[in-house]
């Protein structure tokens, strides 16, 4: 318990001091470390359940699309085209990996666990990318990832302190067996309070783009919701691998993956709502 606590804080500790201080590119190197480290966890926890994976063609595929992402960002959406044709050439690598390899004997696993592995972690992380190009009048929008990463992390915390203090009714016991209903709606009822009070503090403004008093609430709810599914998603991962963590890179919260999990699915919702009612 005392070890999850203190390695949260220093996590949360260290994306605001990379807030303050790191140029853009620092913040485009660090999700790039952390891409291939969830990939690498990933392709152990595919491989300990029985599928294996072309593990540094899914690793180089991961890294190019999230560099594509940021190439295309960066250009102002200049070379569009490049992102879009991402994940035929994705399809086009991972099926010619297969196809010259002497052994055959599971080709149709490797396909599989290599597909998965590349649509999970930099499908969904890319969006980190293209979310921190959203927005103007700043040199990057830095305030709105920071805002989502605020919201979604809120709720892994009101969820996990809220469920050990009265969570009695479990959610999906053969998958997450530690994650009650209780947990899980005051999670979601502290996501909304921090998404609205975070908004109001920066004047429902973040990264030059406004915001309405109910797009807290909205998103508060929304992106709760998402990480709830997102961290369901990663339990059922672990799970099938009969593995407790993905990984032990931190401290007292497993792996880059376990800190990931509700990110991957949360912050493509944030990245969909702002363009489709914001922008």
């Amino acid at each position: 318990m005392m070890k999850r606590i203190i390695s949260g804080s220093l996590f949360l500790g260290g994306l605001v001091a990379m807030y303050l201080f790191s140029p853009t590119w620092g913040l485009v190197l660090m999700l790039l470390v952390m891409c291939a480290l969830a990939v690498l966890e990933t392709v152990s926890l595919l491989e300990h359940a029985g599928y294996p994976v072309l593990k540094w063609t899914s690793l180089g595929i991961g890294l190019s699309w999230m560099l594509a992402a940021w190439f295309v960002e960066s250009q102002d959406g200049q070379l569009a085209s490049l992102h879009l044709i991402m994940p035929g050439i994705s399809a086009w690598v991972i099926f010619l990996g297969c196809l010259f390899r002497s052994d055959q004997s599971k080709s149709l696993e490797k396909l599989a666990g290599s597909f998965m592995t590349v649509a999970y972690i930099p499908g969904l992380m890319q969006f980190l990318i293209l979310l921190l190009f959203l927005g103007s009048g700043e040199r990057d929008a830095r305030s709105l990832a920071l805002y989502g990463v605020l919201v979604i992390k809120s709720t892994d915390m009101g969820a996990y302190f809220i469920g050990s203090a009265i969570g009695k009714r479990k959610l999906i016991p053969k998958i997450s067996p530690g994650k009650s209903w209780e947990g899980v709606i005051g999670g979601v009822c502290v996501a909304i309070l921090v998404s609205v009070i975070a908004m109001a503090l920066y004047g429902f403004e973040l990264s030059g783009i406004q915001f309405r008093w109910w797009d807290g609430v909205i998103l508060g709810l929304l992106l709760s919701v998402a990480g709830v599914l997102g961290d369901l998603v990663e339990s059922m991962i672990k799970r099938a691998s009969d593995c407790k963590d993905s990984g032990h890179w931190i401290s007292g919260m497993g792996g880059m993956l376990d800190v990931l999990d509700s990110l991957l699915f949360a912050i493509p919702v944030l990245y969909i709502y702002v363009i489709v009612f914001l922008v």
